[in-house]
């Protein structure tokens, strides 16, 4: 499967104040827009080649709660429990083809359904969203795929400004997920992405179980008992000095490699 990381979902009442708080740090981010018919609006932080983190929250709470897109609805779940990362996406170039392969592979899609927002510069960006259905019982979650409207080469040009950072030359390294379930989010996720057996190691929150795909490692963590199995640490390397943010339900961790 050819997918390579799209972006990180940060569930946050307020998407402008995590903006703020990237900003005082050397990162190079954004307003985004507003999503009109999911009742939602985001800030971005870009990373080359074409990754980023999106905060978004929500703006208009009677949309969000009879929104049918399969995103939104997790967030509105979400909410329940507090701000904090929510969800993963990886981008395809070719989403009908991805879902032919998945559903062959046994998975049950959902979709492609249509998503846009409009820039401040009035660009009508759109896009196209895959889901799976969720057939493992809460013990992970999986992904989301996403096919955007321009080509990759365009966007990239498009998004070189924002790509660039003060603080040098950033990029999304690992993302961590703790579930009820080790061996079975693993076997899922090797099953989706046809990876080979995990690395094992060993960080500031335990002994992992790591996946690289399309650029970016998925550590997992077994948990006895959680709260959640959304992620709850980002690493982002290339940026001095060390450190540590705690942003909104999340965990952001900086080091130069």
């Amino acid at each position: 499967m050819n997918v390579a990381f799209d972006h990180l979902v940060h569930l946050t009442e307020r998407p402008e104040q995590a903006k703020d708080s990237f900003e005082q740090l050397g990162f190079t981010a954004i307003h985004g827009g507003r999503h009109l018919s999911w009742g939602t609006y985001n800030a971005l932080c870009y990373f080359a080649p074409l990754s980023y983190i999106e905060w978004i929250g929500i703006a208009d709470e009677q949309t969000a709660n009879t929104c049918q897109n399969p995103l939104i609805a997790q967030l509105v779940a979400d909410r329940q429990e507090g701000n904090g990362f929510s969800q993963l996406a990886f981008r395809t170039d070719d989403i009908q083809q991805l879902a032919a392969q998945l559903k062959s592979k046994g998975f049950t899609p959902i979709g492609p359904l249509p998503g846009g927002r409009q820039r401040d510069d009035g660009k009508l960006l759109t896009w196209s969203m895959l889901f799976l259905e969720n057939d493992i019982n809460g013990a992970f979650r999986y992904p989301f795929f996403i096919q955007w409207g321009d080509r990759d080469d365009v966007r990239v040009k498009e998004l070189a400004p924002l790509m660039r950072h003060p603080i040098g030359s950033p990029s999304l390294s690992s993302i961590s997920i703790y579930t009820l379930d080790i061996d079975r989010a693993i076997s899922g996720y090797r099953r989706l992405f046809d990876l080979p057996d995990p690395n094992v190691g060993h960080d500031e929150a335990g002994t992992y179980a790591g996946l690289t795909v399309g650029g970016v490692t998925l550590r997992f963590y077994q948990a006895d008992e959680t709260p959640s199995t959304r992620p709850f640490a980002c690493r982002i390397i290339g940026s001095k000095p060390q450190r540590r943010l705690e942003l909104a339900g999340g965990t952001y961790i900086f080091s130069e490699s």
